[in-house]
């Protein structure tokens, strides 16, 4: 499909980029350009590759589509080299989802747990759910002292049930403040007094909620706000997000997408500011093209 850029006065220069790259890191940059370039040539657009602007930096794409204009600057979150290593996961885990605790929670546990070490982690992260408060984590031990795994409250669930979400065996990594550099990154490169997009892509499905944390802020309990309905505390986001600034507002949009170069299928997440003045058709341009939630 790249290979058929050749010729094609928009997109011909990402596929002499992709051919020029050298090193896995340059060419999933690159990729993840043509990815998004892709995107939003399916949708109808017109495209300019690698746009100046007054600072001297570029902007990634410029898209357009009858007479709305979008300039889009694409970053991409280097993850750890994947493996092909599958994770077996024990029905017992099912137990914990069903703790009437309005929790997301993640889950982490040693590959090499028989079942009878299995059932003690269960009962043991069990034990801490019933009684954890929002961003606790807990580091699970069997008898004899050895960690066989971990457990962390990462949000609230409008569930009101445990939400099992699974972490690495070697522990939680939370990629919010990565993200967050890249972003501001990003604004660097905007288009003065134009609509600028920064679209983040992360090598799993989970990093979109990293960078819901990473705009949003990450959760904890606010005591400064009305707890909801039938709850004692309430939740909301820290300042420590990319929107939470003022220096940052230039920046009303933002997305995130799932760089697969094996899946070929874009899937992607759109949110918007609060304070968001930018023009109604630019912000469904930009949520029909990079939004696939219904």
């Amino acid at each position: 499909m790249i290979r058929s850029w050749q010729g094609d006065p928009e997109l011909e220069p990402l596929y002499h980029r992709l051919q020029a790259r050298k090193k896995r890191r340059g060419f999933l940059d690159s990729y993840a350009e043509a990815q998004v370039a892709l995107q939003a040539r399916k949708q109808g657009c017109s495209l300019q590759v690698e746009v100046p602007t007054p600072s001297g930096k570029t902007c990634d794409l410029l898209l357009e589509r009858n007479g709305v204009k979008l300039f889009v600057h694409v970053k991409r979150l280097s993850g750890r080299r994947p493996t092909h290593k599958r994770l077996k996961i024990s029905s017992r885990l099912r137990i914990l989802e069903c703790i009437e605790k309005p929790w997301v929670v993640k889950v982490r546990w040693n590959e090499v747990l028989d079942d009878k070490l299995m059932q003690e982690y269960v009962t043991s992260a069990a034990a801490f759910i019933e009684t954890a408060r929002l961003g606790d984590e807990y580091v699970v031990r069997d008898t004899q002292g050895v960690e066989i795994g971990g457990v962390k409250i990462m949000a609230p669930n409008d569930e009101r049930r445990v939400l099992l979400v699974i972490g690495l065996p070697t522990g939680f990594v939370d990629e919010s403040p990565q993200i967050v550099r890249l972003l501001k990154r990003a604004q660097k490169q905007f288009m003065p007094k134009e609509a600028n997009l920064i679209l983040v892509c992360t090598p799993t499905v989970q990093g979109a909620n990293d960078m819901e944390s990473a705009l949003l802020g990450s959760h904890v309990e606010r005591w400064d706000e009305k707890p909801k309905k039938g709850a004692r505390v309430a939740h909301g986001r820290s300042d420590d997000g990319f929107w939470d600034t003022t220096h940052m507002a230039e920046s009303h949009m933002a997305g995130w997408f799932w760089l697969a170069p094996m899946s070929g299928v874009y899937q992607g997440k759109m949110w918007i500011r609060e304070c968001c003045d930018l023009p109604e058709d630019v912000v469904t341009l930009a949520n029909e093209i990079f939004s696939t939630e219904c």
